[in-house]
């Protein structure tokens, strides 16, 4: 480039022989100007540059004399057109004349800069690397441990985990700050990201897009050949399944992959993706809000590493979601009031399938009409108090009890409104939706939107008025469509008419209604029980290190008060106190068992006390007892929801802590303990360990920091005993966590971290090492 070029061919041909020197190739750059000509409004810029199949960069070539700043501005004209035709952004641009270059970084919204030499396609490639680490700041602190305990855990060696976390506490967001803390200490480089829906992928698409930002290629699969170039690609199972189309892409493609609501069906017909990607080295992690039981064997089998222990790695329950301090009220989970209605519905004859029932034979055996009329009288006396409905979702068993529950709904409201029997109104606000139904995902979409008490007003005096009004649903009565994917934190009730076994798809409906909503003033949601789901509420416990669960406070009498004061209705309370605890009653042939009350008979705990003592006295054997200690806590849960078992009606029951310690054979263990084992929330090595950890974390002082950092490197040391404390710097777990700074904060020097790290390890091992052990380490 030592001459100075006369005219602008000559300065052409002085910049295609520098970006030629640069690395670049030049061979089908005329072809490629004119396919992306469209983009450009029919216009073709000088040169434009790729990386990884997105548009990158464009240059501008001018000859000498020419303003190379008007030049720039003429790139800058031909970005924004792209980003108008195509939603993407052109991070750089440049101008040259030949000799001297001139870049200016859209992305950043710098000043232009002179440059001596053209960027190499090595130096794209730093340069759009994603400095994504910021994102990391934006997580809460719980979401953080969960970020923490996956890097940790990679580190250390493992392939498969999955995190489980309630609804509604930010899966998606957390799955961001693991892509980008990943990626950061350069640990991945593209990453799939599995859902069983569309809507789903169309979801997480615009949360990704938000979080991770452009540095990041974000989009869903198409089919095309640009898939390939997506930094984080967001697809169903089923897209990559059908045609075997994962089989396109190199196992060793991926070094992420990410599957949401990981309890599903991924480990039966669509086990050959999985496998795939496997092979090639991709860690597989999994995300779930359902806690780990019976149903969720495979999950446990399938992410766990031979050797490791089965279960999340992390675990954020619903109980820490709606208490957690540490996170702002209105992101707190609501809190959920109760009604239990009980309609005595007949299953005999219904197939059984393991997990649930046949969905054909529950529809019939469930969709009675005299039913149907009870659940939408009691919807609007009992539960709203008013003539005007709120955000609901209505789980239904089948299309057609769907359609029936829909129509028992309007009637109920016509009859309460003075309205004709036949009257239309309702059904542009009270609507159902199913898979087979046209247009059904539209309507979910616009029941997504958040109302107000005032716009909901307006929608129901509109459909009143305009008889070819379009749906807008304020009750929506779904089958199999409403369990996930919905996103619409105003709903205020939830009507389960739809009886499952499976607990699994109990906390996925539940979790419909767990959001908070500060447009609305929502703090709580009404769940509202027609069919005995409450015997399948999980006992929260949690196991995550540096968390510790906080008793709940309020009873559900004070959040019933709350919720009252705050919608301004004056309602029954769905637990007034009465002289007894249960009512029967007949209302139109269907026998109705109504719970009035939240505390257990006399009579029916004489009963079962006098049951569990009989067989005690008769020797059963342990596994039976077990069995039955089960059932005592199953039956505590029935009455009680999710308040913890009181210590003096499992001894009443003949389960003391005494007589537990002598059937498990476990002389150590508490109540609680017994409690979480008997319930499938935890084991009893796990529990010791966490014991011990806590008891030893309590008499050291060591604050939530400090023993989030130390479980971090006891969790690598766990999975590399022999390591040294150089081989540990190397392994640059410590980055992830601050580095050097962050740990003299915290403990004044590295040598105090890995002391207590391995004060801790010894303690499992049976042999305490004093601190005094240890000399100083660089």
């Amino acid at each position: 480039m030592a001459n100075r070029p006369i005219n602008e061919d000559e300065a052409e041909l002085l910049i295609e022989e520098h970006l030629r020197e640069r690395g670049w190739n030049l061979t089908d750059f005329t072809v490629t100007r004119k396919r992306w000509r469209e983009h450009l409004d029919g216009e073709e810029a000088d040169r434009v540059f790729f990386h990884e199949g997105r548009l990158a960069a464009i240059l501008e070539a001018k000859k000498p004399g020419k303003d190379l700043w008007a030049a720039l501005e003429q790139a800058k004209r031909y970005a924004r057109t792209y980003k108008e035709n195509t939603g993407h952004n052109v991070p750089l641009i440049f101008a040259s004349d030949g000799q001297i270059f001139l870049r200016q970084n859209l992305k950043a919204n710098t000043l232009p800069e002179r440059i001596t030499r053209f960027p190499t396609p090595a130096e794209f490639g730093e340069f759009f690397r994603p400095q994504a680490v910021e994102l990391h700041g934006t997580l809460r602190d719980y979401q953080r441990v969960a970020v923490s305990q996956v890097l940790a855990a990679v580190q250390a060696g493992r392939r498969r985990m999955y995190l489980q976390m309630a609804t509604g506490t930010g899966k998606t967001i957390t799955a961001a700050g693991v892509i980008a803390k990943l990626w950061s200490v350069g640990l991945i480089r593209r990453t799939l990201f599995l859902v069983d829906r569309d809507a789903l992928a169309v979801q997480t698409v615009k949360k990704f897009k938000t979080h991770l930002g452009d540095n990041f290629n974000i989009e869903r699969a198409t089919g095309g050949k640009e898939d390939k170039h997506r930094d984080v690609l967001v697809t169903t199972i089923q897209h990559m399944a059908v045609r075997n189309r994962y089989q396109e892409y190199d196992p060793a493609h991926f070094s992420l992959v990410i599957l949401d609501e990981c309890h599903r069906s991924y480990f039966g017909e669509w086990f050959g993706v999985l496998d795939h990607f496997a092979k090639g080295g991709a860690i597989l992690l999994g995300l779930t809000a359902t806690p780990a039981d019976k149903e969720t064997v495979n999950t446990d089998r399938f992410f766990t590493d031979p050797g490791q222990y089965p279960g999340p790695i992390y675990r954020y329950t619903i109980r820490q979601a709606e208490t957690n301090p540490e996170v702002p009220e209105w992101e707190r989970l609501a809190q959920c009031i109760h009604f239990k209605f009980h309609t005595n519905v007949d299953l005999e004859g219904v197939h059984d399938m393991g997990f649930d029932f046949e969905p054909e034979q529950l529809g019939r055996a469930v969709d009675v009409p005299q039913r149907n009329r009870l659940i939408a009288e009691k919807y609007f006396e009992d539960i709203l108090g008013t003539r005007q409905p709120v955000k609901t979702i209505v789980f239904a068993a089948s299309i057609a009890h769907a359609k029936n529950l829909r129509y028992a709904l309007i009637e109920e409201y016509n009859r309460r409104n003075n309205l004709p029997p036949n009257d239309a109104a309702a059904e542009k606000f009270i609507v159902a939706v199913h898979n087979e139904m046209p247009g059904a995902r539209e309507l979910i979409e616009e029941f997504q939107k958040i109302t107000t008490p005032e716009e909901r007003k307006a929608i129901i005096e509109q459909a009143h008025k305009d008889p070819n009004m379009a749906p807008r649903p304020i009750v929506l009565v779904g089958v199999g469509m409403l369990d996930t994917g919905i996103d619409a934190p105003d709903v205020e009730v939830l009507l389960m008419a739809r009886p499952t076994k499976s607990k699994v798809l109990y906390v996925q409906m539940k979790g419909r209604g767990t959001r908070k909503c500060r447009d609305t003033g929502k703090e709580f949601y009404k769940l509202v029980d027609f069919v005995d789901l409450a015997r399948l509420e999980p006992v929260v416990t949690n196991d995550t290190p540096g968390i510790v669960d906080e008793p709940v406070e309020q009873d559900e009498e004070t959040l019933v008060q709350r919720e009252r004061e705050r919608t301004g209705t004056i309602e029954k309370e769905p637990f007034e106190e009465r002289s007894h605890t249960e009512q029967q009653m007949v209302i139109a042939d269907v026998p109705v068992h109504l719970v009035f009350s939240e505390t257990i008979s006399p009579a029916v705990l004489e009963e079962l006390r006098r049951q569990v003592e009989a067989q005690l006295k008769g020797g059963m054997e342990r596994e039976g007892l077990k069995h039955r200690f089960v059932q005592t806590l199953l039956c505590w849960h029935y009455f009680k929801g999710a308040t913890p078992p009181d210590h003096s009606f499992l001894a009443t029951m003949g389960f003391d802590l005494s007589t537990l310690r002598d059937l498990y054979g476990e002389p150590e263990a508490t109540l609680e303990d017994f409690i979480a084992v008997a319930m499938g929330e935890a084991d009893f090595e796990t529990l010791r360990r966490r014991r011990e950890f806590e008891k030893w974390a309590l008499g050291k002082n060591l604050k939530a920091a400090q023993r989030e950092m130390v479980l971090m490197v006891l969790d690598f040391k766990r999975a590399n005993p022999d390591i040294t404390p150089e081989q540990l710097l190397r392994s640059h777990l410590l980055d992830q966590a601050g580095g050097l700074p962050r740990i003299k904060v915290l403990f004044g020097g590295l040598d105090k971290l890995l002391a207590l790290a391995d004060e801790a390890l010894s303690l499992e091992s049976g042999t305490l090492i004093e601190e005094e052990n240890y000399g100083n380490r660089t």
